[in-house]
């Protein structure tokens, strides 16, 4: 494989183990505000009702929600639903786990450096004159 193939495979493993390693951290009461705007966040209200969002903005004392719907049309369809800041039990936003994204891309990295080292070593046992190193030489007349 050549080189740059392997740069390409690493940036393709870096971005899938980026994009998949996320998880839902809760959000302290004190800092709803703290943001103009949170980007995939989860509410449960204080009777039990979970709703996602594709984002969110607090306004005074109400959370604002934003989802877009499935629809054919061009236009997107955005559904809003308003929520007193009183009412969430719990909020929660979606992001990256960088702990556990180090974590798999160091393996791929280290799988693909054995990898690398291992197609070397083949590489130069090929290359002996001897022909595999415990085999004696074969004489050409």
């Amino acid at each position: 494989m050549h080189r740059k193939h392997i740069y390409a495979w690493v940036l393709l493993t870096a971005w899938i183990a980026g994009t998949g390693c996320t998880t839902l951290r809760e959000v302290p009461r004190s800092e709803y505000a703290a943001r103009p705007q949170r980007d995939h966040v989860k509410i449960t209200t204080n009777e039990g009702l979970d709703y996602e969002f594709d984002y969110v903005r607090v306004d005074e004392d109400t959370l604002v929600g934003y989802r877009e719907r499935d629809n054919d049309d061009p236009v997107p369809d955005i559904a809003t639903l308003s929520v007193p800041l009183d009412d969430i039990a719990h909020l929660s936003q979606r992001g990256v786990d960088w702990y556990r994204t180090g974590i798999i891309g160091g393996g791929v990295l280290a799988a693909v450096i054995a990898a690398g080292y291992a197609k070397a070593n083949k590489n130069s046992d090929n290359g002996n004159e001897s022909g595999g190193g415990n085999k004696p030489p074969i004489d050409n007349p």
